[in-house]
């Protein structure tokens, strides 16, 4: 054995020693940290909005956050009530109700606006008025008649406050979030936008069911919807992934080492290390987001690891010799460095997202290593500690953790084909990891939140709903800075801002149309037309800079809501909003693209154009997806590689031993790709992770079989004992693994299950590769020694 893993030995069997003489001190210190650490989980909070996903300094997110401070905030909620027809007598009464309801019984709400009050303008006597559109209220089929040549005349209404066909009138609530108190952190000012949310959107639903009990048929959409709904997921899943993995670890764990000290002390590690680590992040004011969810599972999966490697060896030991001192030396001595090693590339693994664009991904990647290698700190105090503190006693060797008559038939096998039908092995393992890389060159990307909600869902059906009605219910926001002040007054920019709208309401692609675009030439034309006694010839831009400012200035005193929403206070830049349905955020690709061409081409360098709202935040999550995904990759399988060179000692067998980690990842990525599922946030963390996990078994296996092979036992012999060793530890420990990611199936979202399915697929596959693959490779690597006894 190499001299610095023999210093190592003997550095874990000291502390053992150690624990073993003052077990009270070692646990009294650590709780007192992880209590002292613990006052910090107040400061923890939740944050699923789109913006969340990038950092507070992302450029995408700088734009947003001015584009807010000068328009105010673009989320709407959206309320959709359909009939056969809605421009009808007995409908227009119940919407009417509705909406008063709504208008009056909402708190924190900036607009509350429909058809009942969108704005009508037109000219009486030479006088710009403006006023409801349902004003007078219609009564008689001429009065409807009315209202439908005016919105015949304005291109206003039909997909935003009405569907095309006249199907579908909607509501549309704009928020008005209270300022925060200075003092308040982030994290305060955000749970207090959220709390406000989930008040308004439970009022809201509360006045809803009222109105649908009386025959209305009421739809709700919105990004804040779709936000609340996955926070309120993410709540729920929280919770249930934590009982459920918990007890599904705790009867495992029962049922491998039948003592009630073989239940508590591990799951006294795990919960340890999740309060130690979610502290931190409370410490380090971080959010607790969608990905960020599944770091407490993670960690109780994960953390559990090292407690069964640790324990199967004590237990074993303590059986032969009931020596409790000698045990716990022991067990640590033998797989303190393996235990070191496996959380370390677990961390790695982990750790290679630590860079990420994406905030919730780097936050993951970086407390979930934390809390990995604080999983190790703990269980090397707490076990020796604990198992020196209770009062246990051995048992036959009858009651030996993982003995099992089929397993040792089937471990005798996997040594067997392994050691006599190496060639065959590799050979097969050649040619699925080349089938599986190429499909995995073919998988796409995803970035689209409503798909992670389950089509069975009401509220995501309601959201289809008024998405299929309107055409669309998110924004993409552009600002046009003219760069002075009254700019917007110029009629050849306004004009260029006209044939812009023109060009993108015309747009469409085989998956989409632009549903809308609003800007202030319509309210401008609508002036101008109303100015010129309602003549429709004139609904078009003015060609005098003079009259364009008469007319803003008289809708400016006319009190219009609309002005200030389409440009900002000084007349320096216009606002153009377009409305699109929900959809996966590559495929908004050739909007932007074209977007940026046109507004190019026709403004040239005269004029600053921002592109932002949630569509653009969502390109560029998936951008950041997609770059994230390619660095954390390579970074995990480069940091990973190398430590397995240094565990092992040796360049080629170090790059060697990392095919049966390669290959399960290779061949899950292919199945993915071959049922459809593409990489999204969660589905991007596989590969990394498993990774991680995947090299914890070939660790134990290359460990294990260097130790028999350096005490002289030939090639199969050290391969069967290996296997019959740490072979059952690691079927355990993927057991362990796998119970707890399919936990996440239990989900209600998409993503988890995906998440929780595929991991889970990963580490069986591992499991696969390091009973067959690995051993195969040893077997070929190794010239035949003949047996020799330790």
């Amino acid at each position: 054995m190499t001299a610095w893993k023999a210093r190592v030995e003997i550095w874990f069997g000291k502390l053992g020693d150690l624990l073993y003489d003052h077990p009270l001190k070692g646990l009294t210190l650590l709780l007192l940290l992880i209590c002292l650490l613990g006052t910090q989980l107040r400061h923890i909070y939740f944050d699923t909005s789109t913006e969340g996903f990038l950092s507070p300094n992302h450029p995408a997110i700088l734009d947003y956050d001015r584009f807010r401070e000068e328009f105010g905030r673009d989320e709407l909620v959206i309320v959709g009530a359909a009939a056969d027809a809605v421009l009808t007598a007995e409908f227009a009464t119940q919407f009417q109700s509705l909406y008063q309801d709504i208008d009056s019984g909402l708190d924190n709400t900036e607009a509350v606006d429909s058809l009942i009050n969108a704005r009508y303008v037109f000219g009486e006597d030479d006088e710009l008025i403006v006023q409801d559109l349902f004003e007078p209220w219609p009564e008689k089929t001429e009065d409807f008649r009315e209202i439908l040549r005016r919105m015949d005349s304005n291109n206003l209404y039909r997909g935003l406050f009405v569907s095309r066909d006249l199907t579908m009138a909607t509501i549309i609530i704009r928020l008005h979030y209270l300022q925060p108190d200075e003092s308040l952190t982030a994290g305060q000012a955000k749970a207090l936008a959220d709390a406000q949310t989930a008040k308004l959107l439970t009022d809201l639903n509360a006045i809803l069911d009222q109105h649908r009990a009386r025959g209305m048929t009421l739809y709700v959409a919105g990004s804040p919807v779709v936000t609340d709904l996955l926070q309120q997921s993410m709540l729920r899943d929280m919770r249930v992934f934590s009982l459920w993995v918990i007890v599904a670890i705790a009867v495992l764990l029962m049922i491998l080492f039948r003592r009630i000290s073989g239940v508590t002390l591990p799951l006294m590690v795990v919960v340890l290390s999740v309060v130690f680590t979610i502290s931190l992040m409370g410490l380090f004011r971080q959010p607790l987001q969608l990905p960020t969810a599944m770091l407490p599972t993670f960690l109780i999966v994960v953390g559990i690891g090292d407690s069964i490697h640790f324990l199967s060896l004590f237990f074993t030991e303590f059986n032969e010799t009931g020596d409790k001192r000698r045990s716990i030396i022991r067990a640590l001595e033998h797989a303190g460095l393996a235990m070191f090693l496996t959380s370390l590339t677990t961390a790695a693994g982990m750790a290679s997202f630590a860079n990420a664009d994406l905030l919730p991904i780097s936050n993951l990647g970086v407390f979930t290593a934390v809390g990995v290698m604080s999983a190790f700190l703990v269980t090397i105090i707490v076990l020796p500690a604990g198992l020196r503190l209770l009062p246990i006693k051995p048992k036959s060797q009858g009651h030996s953790p993982h003995t099992s008559p089929m397993l040792d038939r089937l471990i005798d096998a996997a040594t067997h084909f392994s050691f006599h039908y190496p060639k065959t092995v590799v050979f097969v393992s050649v040619a699925l990891l080349a089938a599986s890389l190429s499909l995995a060159t073919q998988m796409e990307f995803s970035h689209n939140p409503l798909k992670w909600l389950p089509d069975d869902m009401p509220q995501k059906q309601s959201i289809v709903a008024i998405d299929g009605e309107l055409g669309g219910s998110i924004s993409l926001e552009i600002v046009v800075d003219t760069g002075v002040d009254t700019g917007v007054y110029e009629p050849a920019f306004l004009h260029k801002l006209e044939q812009l709208g023109q060009d993108l309401e015309r747009f469409s692609t085989s998956e989409f149309h632009v549903n809308k675009v609003l800007s202030i030439t319509d309210l401008i034309k609508e002036s101008n037309r109303a100015l010129h006694d309602n003549d429709q010839a004139f609904y078009t831009i003015p060609d005098d800079r003079a009259l364009v400012a008469q007319e803003l200035f008289l809708l400016e005193l006319s009190g219009s809501d609309d002005l200030f929403r389409l440009v900002d206070r000084e007349y320096r830049k216009a606002r153009i909003t377009l409305t699109l349905p929900w959809i996966n955020a590559l495929l908004y690709a050739p909007l932007m693209d074209t977007l940026e061409e046109r507004f190019h081409d026709t403004l040239g360098e005269d004029y600053t154009v921002t592109i932002t709202g949630l569509i653009p935040l969502l390109g560029s999550t998936l951008n950041s997806v997609i770059h994230s995904a390619a660095e954390a990759y390579v970074i995990a399988l480069v940091v990973i590689s190398l430590i397995m060179i240094i565990l092992l000692g040796n360049l080629k067998l170090g790059l060697i031993s990392m095919f049966p980690n390669i290959l399960p990842i290779a061949m899950v990525i292919a199945l993915m790709q071959l049922n459809g599922v593409p990489f999204d946030m969660f589905t991007i963390l596989i590969g990394s992770i498993a990774i991680g996990l995947c090299v914890d078994d070939t660790v134990h296996f290359m460990h294990h079989f260097g130790r028999f092979r350096e005490r002289g036992y030939a090639t199969k012999e050290a391969i069967g004992r290996t296997l019959h060793t740490a072979g059952r530890a690691m079927l355990v420990t993927s057991i362990v693994l796998c119970s707890g990611f399919m936990v996440l199936t239990l989900s209600q979202l998409n993503n988890f299950t995906h998440f929780g399915i595929y991991s889970s697929l990963c580490i069986l596959l591992a499991l696969l590769a390091d009973f067959l693959l690995a051993p195969a490779l040893m077997t070929l690597l190794n010239p035949v020694r003949q047996s020799g006894a330790p």
